[in-house]
């Protein structure tokens, strides 16, 4: 009975879990290779990501309108707390795409696989999670090395691209102990967290466009009229379409994972996935590593699903105290956050 209150988490039973997991595993694996195709048509990263962001928001809304899901009204004192989080996950999507832009997949699936031993070392500090055995550090350190070979073997090595990563893995490694603490704490509903995360990010999109100088060319773009004639072509459509659709896969689930996995557990899933990314990518394009590169991604991978065998139950989130639980059901069932977007029956 014990091992079975320890499978469960704030998102209810393990089956729960492993659905949440298994459907972030799948839409981040192929969302990657998906942007890349996205971004080799359609060079645009910043407006690519507002599409995303737009499609997300007006899924989640709709949903809630035809009273098929609740989705909680947007409230000043939610939005408040949502928003540092919102700004780093639109700093970690943004960097996410550069980076996308500037080197090959496999590139980014190495940074991306250094992520959880930062993101370890903030969750000890920052969320006060007990401090991890020496095989979970073991395990994080397999994924580290193979990240060094990686970068070691990199033929196509740029500083702009290192640069992109560098900004990349700072800000999704704060990023993931952000967003677990707020998603934890601020009482939403499953497409609330979507609805709120997409729509605050959305806003965030003039000044990443500006950052970014992307403004300036697709300025150029629409004067030529080039933009729109080229936006319209099946080769730009399909990809910027089907990014979209798993955009909001992405959004429910790893939204709804980071709260019911502990923070390092989620990043080393996202590790773990990418043996599809790495299939996909080695089958579809040219722009990938060379043999003993692709071995050290699967150095990484291994990394993950050794840290996972460590780790065990204690990858989701326990259950908060019983006194900490009813403060929440308090809130969740104050009027303020009982308003949600009205349906339509």
């Amino acid at each position: 009975m014990e091992k079975k209150d320890q499978m469960c988490s704030l998102c209810g039973n393990y089956g729960d879990v492993i659905f949440l997991a298994t459907g972030f595993g799948l839409s981040s694996s192929l969302l990657v290779v998906i942007n890349k195709w996205a971004l080799q048509n359609f060079q645009f990263g910043a407006t690519l990501t507002a599409i995303q962001f737009a499609v997300s928001a007006g899924f989640a809304y709709l949903l809630g309108v035809m009273g098929y899901a609740e989705v909680d009204k947007l409230d000043y004192q939610k939005v408040k707390a949502f928003m540092p989080a919102v700004c780093m996950f639109y700093i970690s999507v943004a960097t996410n795409l550069k980076l996308l832009e500037s080197a090959n997949v496999d590139t980014y699936i190495v940074v991306r696989s250094c992520v959880p031993l930062f993101t370890l070392a903030l969750e000890v500090t920052y969320l006060k999670s007990p401090f991890p055995g020496f095989k979970t550090v073991l395990s994080l350190l397999l994924i580290f090395i193979g990240a060094c070979g990686y970068v070691a073997t990199d033929s196509s090595f740029k500083w702009s691209a290192y640069g992109y990563a560098i900004a990349y893995l700072c800000a999704f490694t704060v990023d993931q102990v952000l967003i677990k603490k707020i998603v934890t704490e601020v009482p939403l509903t499953k497409w609330g967290l979507v609805f709120y995360n997409n729509v605050l990010a959305l806003v965030l999109m003039p000044a990443g466009g500006f950052l970014t100088g992307e403004w300036v060319k697709l300025h150029q773009q629409m004067q030529t009229g080039k933009f729109s004639d080229s936006i319209m072509k099946p080769s730009v459509m399909l990809p910027i379409m089907m990014s979209c659709a798993f955009g909001i896969s992405m959004s429910f689930f790893a939204l709804n994972a980071r709260k019911a996995l502990t923070a390092t557990a989620f990043t080393v899933l996202g590790v773990v996935c990418k043996f599809v990314t790495v299939f996909v990518n080695t089958v579809v394009w040219d722009a990938h590593a060379d043999s003993f590169g692709i071995f050290c991604v699967f150095l990484c991978i291994f990394g993950g699903v050794l840290f996972q065998r460590v780790q065990g139950a204690n990858v989701v989130t326990p259950i908060p105290p019983p006194e900490k639980l009813e403060a929440q059901l308090n809130i969740n069932n104050s009027p303020l956050d009982g308003e949600r977007i009205p349906d339509s029956k």
